[in-house]
């Protein structure tokens, strides 16, 4: 071996075993979903022409809605409405792809585009249009990312947990009944804490309109609950009114949903990097299950006659992310690699768990995606 390809084998050993060092710093993951979140509010904030189509008397800049929302750029308005997500998380500490202005696509690879599915492909790193082909409550058939990390980690139950607004979670979050923590729906949450058990109640005096969906205040303080009690190492929370209240077509709820979503984000941020577990140790992956309509016609839906719900985004936080802000002119990711990357972050091979499911975001940890 002459010295050129000595040096190059040295190199190549190097860069290895520097990225197997790096991945180490993962010791725990979070999974954040703000269900049918469109690309539109993320990216660009408040939609005039929604705005519009929604005054009903006088001009939209006489209105609320525009007062508090409006501003002259996309990136101005996106703040406006996320300051933290914007300001400080994406600005400082992670990086997000799906925005197609920049050429960042993020798609589905199932074709259903809607709720059930989403999660399930998010979950198990694989779409099943022959089966998962409905948002039934059945119970999921494949074995998904959380329990594997559950078994991989030698985890106990309280150390995997999932917390969803919509109660369907209790079925797609998990294949074996009780194999993880879960809590959806308008479910009390055990706790010795008065404040909490006091939540616990009040989410069934103080009813959402929606029978399967509680409101996403309760579902967050839960999981706050629950991360400060039992610190787990596998964290999932899956938040629901951006689209239950985009199915009513009230855009204003929509917004305010998102601001309430920025100040979550905020104080699950702010904990972790006050807790000596998860400070520079854990890693956070924030995306939606699909997207919907781009106009005033069809904005409210998403499923098979809604193409633009394939597309959707997702952002990134963690030890090993060294990208920041908006991704662009990149390849097209997809939402069957999460489980993977999940993984990836924690130096574990999905493809144990499912040698069918997408690939590690490879972008994510230095290589050329």
């Amino acid at each position: 071996m002459n010295i050129k390809h000595l040096l190059l084998a040295l190199f190549a050993v190097f860069t290895l075993t520097s990225l197997v060092v790096a991945q180490n710093k993962t010791e725990n993951i979070v999974l954040i979903t703000l269900d049918g979140a469109r690309n539109q509010e993320i990216f660009s904030g408040a939609d005039l022409e929604i705005l519009r189509d929604k005054t009903r008397r006088g001009k939209v800049e006489d209105t609320a809605l525009y007062k508090r929302y409006w501003a002259d750029t996309p990136e101005q308005r996106r703040e406006k409405l996320m300051p933290f997500f914007w300001g400080t998380l994406m600005r400082q500490y992670g990086s997000i792809a799906g925005n197609r202005n920049l050429g960042s696509t993020v798609m589905t690879t199932n074709k259903m585009w809607f709720s059930y599915p989403g999660y399930s492909e998010i979950l198990t790193g694989q779409a099943h249009d022959d089966v998962i082909k409905s948002n039934d409550r059945n119970r999921n058939p494949y074995t998904g990312v959380l329990e594997f990390l559950k078994r991989k980690l030698k985890l106990n139950t309280k150390q995997v947990a999932a917390f969803g607004s919509w109660d369907v979670f209790n079925w797609i979050a998990e294949h074996e009944e009780g194999a993880i923590t879960i809590n959806a729906g308008h479910e009390s949450y055990p706790s010795t804490d008065p404040e909490i058990q006091v939540l616990s109640k009040l989410q069934t005096e103080k009813l959402s309109p929606w029978e399967s969906v509680r409101f996403d205040y309760f579902t967050f303080r839960f999981a706050m609950a629950h991360l400060k009690t039992y610190q787990p190492r596998v964290l999932y929370i899956a938040l629901g009114e951006t689209d239950d209240w985009a199915h009513g077509g009230d855009y204003a709820r929509v917004l305010s949903s998102l601001e309430l979503n920025d100040r979550q984000l905020k104080e699950l941020w702010d904990y972790l990097q006050s807790s000596p577990q998860y400070k520079d140790k854990t890693s956070i992956i924030i995306t939606v299950d699909h997207g919907r309509g781009n106009s005033v016609e069809d904005w409210t839906d998403h499923g098979e006659k809604v193409p633009e719900a394939q597309y959707i985004w997702m952002a990134f936080i963690g030890p090993e992310v060294r990208l920041r802000g908006e991704w662009g002119n990149t390849e097209t990711i997809y939402q069957n690699q999460v489980a993977a990357t999940l993984c990836r972050f924690l130096s574990i091979d999905y493809s144990e768990n499912n040698p069918q499911a997408g690939m590690p975001i490879t972008r994510l940890f230095g290589y050329k995606n």
